[in-house]
């Protein structure tokens, strides 16, 4: 297919840039549809863009709404303070000032609803992530062991028996999955998030090696972002939104009062959705830190983890 440069009048898809284009053809179709289990990091991503892609879009829909009263005044060609609005007019620019106001105070509010719905969906996608990276990763090992282990007893058989046969490459490849196979099942088994605090997902993570390396630790404050994180979502999804005494021992730095009721702001969001997102980040680079090519630049700015929230958001 040839591409062609639109015409200066031209709206639509040939006007889309990378990121637009991106965005509209997972609204279309979902990536993950498309794929099985084994990708957990992408899938981890697809649920974080799907959440702030339907975030952005509700609140846009509010700040349409908000105008809606006075879009249909020119529409029909009437205004709420004419005298002989008739009885049709009158109830359809009712309807439209209800939606517009409800509109309004959702704006001034800082939509906290869809704030907690959007942290929410985050959460769980960064849960499933770590349940779905630890067990992939120790099969991933247990090969790499097992190629290994053939490796060595090979070169063994050639220095004390020389001239004795080699496997086939059919026959190599079954004892590299029985060896896998017997490996994974002595290995320890990997653990699930579980818990408070970061601790949740280090925990699993250092069963396969992939905890926080010493050169490159959580910062304080990004761990206390993911702890007061944590017990807000599981407030909001067990307690109706209401703060308990467990909430607060579990993140003692959380600003609230036991019994309050949890609103979630703008800044919130965009400090939790930021600290989910790095450590998001940091996780997948802890899986391809030793690989060629990689450098420590590949992997995010711990220290600016508050900036990595989506720009619009």
């Amino acid at each position: 297919m040839v591409s062609r440069e639109p015409r200066a009048e031209e709206i639509g898809e040939a006007r889309l840039n990378d990121v637009a284009r991106s965005e509209i053809e997972a609204a279309r179709r979902d990536p993950r549809l498309d794929r099985g289990r084994g990708a957990a990091a992408a899938d981890f991503w697809n649920a974080i863009e799907e959440a702030e892609r339907v975030r952005s879009m509700s609140i846009l829909g509010l700040h349409e709404l908000r105008d809606v009263l006075e879009r249909t005044e020119q529409s029909l060609g009437v205004k709420r303070t004419d005298e002989d609005l008739s009885s049709k007019h009158q109830k359809t620019l009712q309807v439209m000032w209800e939606r517009a106001e409800m509109a309004r105070i959702e704006i001034a509010n800082d939509h906290p609803h869809h704030n907690a719905q959007g942290l929410i969906a985050m959460v769980s996608a960064l849960d499933a992530m770590i349940e779905e990276f630890t067990p992939a990763l120790r099969c991933v090992q247990s090969a790499v062991l097992a190629e290994r282990m053939l490796g060595e007893a090979e070169k063994k058989i050639s220095s004390e028996l020389p001239g004795k046969a080699m496997p086939n490459e059919e026959t190599r490849k079954k004892l590299v999955e029985a060896f896998t196979s017997v490996l994974e099942k002595r290995l320890p088994k990997g653990k699930k998030p579980k818990g408070p605090g970061l601790k949740r997902y280090e925990e699993p993570l250092e069963a396969i090696g992939l905890d926080a390396p010493k050169d490159r630790p959580i910062p304080d404050d990004m761990e206390q972002a993911v702890s007061e994180l944590l017990a807000i979502r599981n407030v909001l999804v067990h307690r109706a939104g209401r703060v308990d005494h467990k909430a607060l021992c579990e993140a003692p730095t959380l600003d609230y009062e036991e019994g309050e009721f949890i609103r979630i702001t703008r800044d919130q969001y965009r400090r939790y959705s930021a600290a989910i997102a790095c450590y998001g980040r940091e996780v997948t680079f802890r899986s391809i830190r030793s690989w060629p090519n990689v450098n420590e630049t590949d992997g995010p700015e711990l220290s600016e983890w508050h900036r990595y929230y989506r720009i619009s958001a």
